[in-house]
């Protein structure tokens, strides 16, 4: 750590994993996941309205998928080329000019290929600017509070993607309709980038003026070289793959069961909660006894279990709430535990962290291919109690594929 890193971890709000300096930071990515992702919650429905089919529907997302993988890669790579403000700015410049023809000319006309090409573009926006500020937070946090200061950067991501989006959604689409909602997602994306960057004085010390070609090269290459990263990649994909085959799955299964479409948002929404809280703990956890002991008992086991709970508790119980906010409830508990893994993948690599991070971002955006991608391999021959125990087992998977990913020497690391 340099000495200027060193004045940041002082004082409370640092050994909360808060450094003062960074504070706006973490706003301005919640205020910028909101607004960026506002229609997450409801844009299949809305298509689905419109005429489209399941199979468009599917294509739609899944290209979203990759392409957020794909940028959620570089965002790591990008920041030693154009350095970490400057590639947020280029994020919020993204998502304007994808929004704007998405919103008012391939919405309102039906044009799926243009819809495709826009939403993914619109897509790559907010991976590129809130993955570029966990590099930061990486580069400026010492390593002794780094579990919990990644940590609150999930509970901001979290928060503004799936409990405030689809709240502040909801309100708003009964009032003033689907375009005026995501039209005032606008002013959440400014407001996050005026928090972030412009609010935020802290100045990273993060090496820019790198070659692109080198860097992208170096960023496929470490994959070769380094069978921990490898590893590294498989468990952060897994790491998010209920959260996105789960939206997809319980709205179709729980019927069967007496569950409406609202009782089955509202519990989402309450665990989702609960997340929040887990996230934090297990942040502090990991600082305490280990990272990679953190992830190793309490993550994939956690959510290998809810899986199956989730399974079979509407089969046990019926139609009760209770049960099914108890087994879901467990998974959001073991999703919090995952999250030391964003310090633990970048101090991987103590060398070329650039690299490791890419690495981190890269198993993030996948998980947005590899949730629906499962569901749709899966339920049809399997299907959904079959997929479900196919998620957990490569829960219970990530679990023991994380025992090999150890710290290089490091007194100060809490792996």
């Amino acid at each position: 750590m340099t000495e200027q890193s060193l004045v940041v971890q002082q004082g409370l709000w640092a050994r909360m994993g808060l450094p003062r300096e960074l504070c706006w930071g973490f706003i301005g990515v919640f205020l910028f996941i909101t607004g960026a992702t506002i229609e997450q919650s409801w844009l299949s429905s809305m298509l689905q309205q419109r005429g489209f089919s399941p199979f468009d529907i599917s294509l739609l997302s899944s290209i979203f998928g990759l392409c957020v993988a794909a940028i959620s890669w570089f965002s790591g790579i990008g920041a030693g080329v154009l350095g970490l403000r400057r590639l947020m700015w280029v994020a919020t410049l993204v998502y304007f000019i994808g929004s704007i023809p998405f919103i008012f000319v391939a919405l309102p006309q039906n044009n799926y290929p243009l819809m495709v090409a826009t939403y993914a573009l619109r897509g790559v926006a907010y991976p590129l600017f809130a993955y570029s500020f966990l590099v930061w937070i990486n580069q400026r946090c010492e390593l002794r509070i780094l579990g919990r200061a990644v940590s609150w950067f999930w509970i901001a991501f979290g928060v503004g993607m799936t409990i405030v989006g689809p709240w502040y959604s909801s309100l708003m689409i009964a009032k003033w309709g689907e375009t005026n909602t995501l039209l005032s997602g606008f002013v959440f994306v400014l407001c996050g980038a005026f928090c972030a960057l412009v609010l935020n004085r802290d100045r990273p010390n993060w090496q820019r003026g790198q070659a692109l070609g080198p860097a992208l090269l170096e960023g496929i290459t470490v994959l070769a070289r380094e069978p921990k990263m490898r590893l590294a990649v498989v468990v952060k994909t897994i790491n998010d793959i209920g959260k996105f085959s789960l939206v997809i799955l319980m709205p179709v299964y729980l019927p069967r069961f007496g569950f409406s479409i609202a009782e089955w948002l509202t519990i989402w929404g309450l665990v989702n909660v609960i997340n929040i809280f887990s996230s934090y703990l297990f942040g502090w956890l990991g600082d305490t006894i280990g990272w990679r002991n953190t992830v190793v008992w309490f993550s994939g086991t956690l959510c290998g279990v809810a899986s199956l709970a989730v399974c079979y508790a509407p089969v046990l119980f019926g139609h009760s709430e209770l049960a099914l906010f108890l087994a879901l409830s467990i998974y959001a508990i073991g999703l919090g535990a995952f999250g030391p893994l964003s310090a633990l993948i970048p101090s991987l690599l103590p060398q070329n962290k650039g690299a490791a991070i890419s690495c981190l971002n890269l198993g993030s955006g996948l998980s947005n291919f590899a949730g629906p991608f499962i569901v749709t391999l899966c339920v049809g021959p399997l299907g959904v109690e079959g997929t479900l125990w196919v998620i957990a087992i490569l829960y219970f998977a990530a679990s023991l594929l994380t025992i090999p990913l150890r710290l290089p020497d490091n007194p100060q690391s809490p792996g």
